[in-house]
């Protein structure tokens, strides 16, 4: 019974993680892996993104995109987006919560 109990439990802490990004702009899968499924990086190398105010993270991400901002691991990333993406992914992080 308690292995019937954890399975759904665990199932459903998978689901509402998999809404959270499925919530987000397509391009965010890229962004999960350092800063979180909603901008709150666990890692103190990665900055937190959450709730930051949507035109700065706009600005950085442009920045980076078009070389006045480097970074090994964010220039890459940010190479390929869209004035488009760019504004939904900081629409996106700034709506989360900071935790």
């Amino acid at each position: 019974m308690k292995k019937i109990i954890l399975a759904t439990a665990a199932a459903t802490l998978l689901a509402s993680t998999a809404m959270t990004v499925q919530a987000a702009p397509a391009k965010a899968a890229t962004c999960v892996g350092c800063h979180g499924a909603d901008g709150n990086s666990m890692v103190p190398n990665f900055p937190k993104i959450a709730g930051q105010h949507a035109a700065y993270l706009e600005k950085q991400l442009k920045d980076f995109r078009d070389g006045f901002r480097k970074d090994a691991t964010m220039v890459p990333f940010a190479k390929g987006l869209t004035d488009e993406e760019i504004k939904e992914l900081a629409a996106f992080y700034a709506a989360q919560t900071a935790k």
